[in-house]
């Protein structure tokens, strides 16, 4: 009883012999494989925390970039926003003419006879290149119109769906005139 190792099953007298030598190992293996299974156990259990520890990390950094690149996709559809607007505004400053030119030339188109009874440009809100032009001419002969058209077409403008109605003293001219480039 003084070994360190016991036998499982001790001898007894007139009954059956002890197990062989070998099987003494077997108590040693025991204790070798449970004292390795804690050590792997703790080991796991380390490792375990590690990868938990690394996982918050990239979680972060995860949510951390896609704030980031939702604020820079927000930056950039600003941006966009901005440059549609800006384009927006430049075709229409594109488009727009001034009128001032136009009326002069009208005035300045009249004959002897002929006076500017009514003369009113309208810009399209949407298509600023496009402005309606209402004329209303008292007296006059009938070439004025091609006098006062002749006037409009050398600063730049073709009229588009012109109408003409003539009176005993009058004559109605609408049309929309749209700037060409030279």
């Amino acid at each position: 009883m003084h070994e360190p190792i016991h036998d499982i099953k001790t001898e007894r007298q007139n009954v059956s012999a002890g197990l062989p030598a070998v099987y003494k190992i077997a108590p040693a293996a025991f204790y070798v494989v449970a004292a390795a299974a804690s050590l792997l156990s703790f080991y796991f259990l380390l490792s375990k925390r590690a990868y938990q520890a690394s996982e918050a990390a990239m979680q972060g950094r995860l949510h951390a970039a896609q704030g980031e690149a939702a604020g820079l996709v927000a930056q950039q559809q600003s941006i966009v926003d901005e440059a549609k607007k800006a384009e927006a505004y430049a075709k229409w400053l594109e488009g727009c003419r001034p009128l001032q030119p136009v009326t002069v030339a009208v005035g300045r188109s009249m004959g002897k006879e002929s006076t500017v009874a009514e003369l009113s440009l309208t810009r399209n809100p949407e298509l600023p290149a496009h402005t309606l032009m209402q004329l209303k001419i008292d007296g006059g002969s009938g070439g004025q119109i091609e006098n006062t058209l002749d006037a409009i077409y050398a600063l730049s403008y073709q009229t588009y769906s012109a109408q003409q109605v003539k009176g005993p003293q009058s004559t109605d001219f609408q049309a929309i005139l749209i700037h060409t480039e030279n």
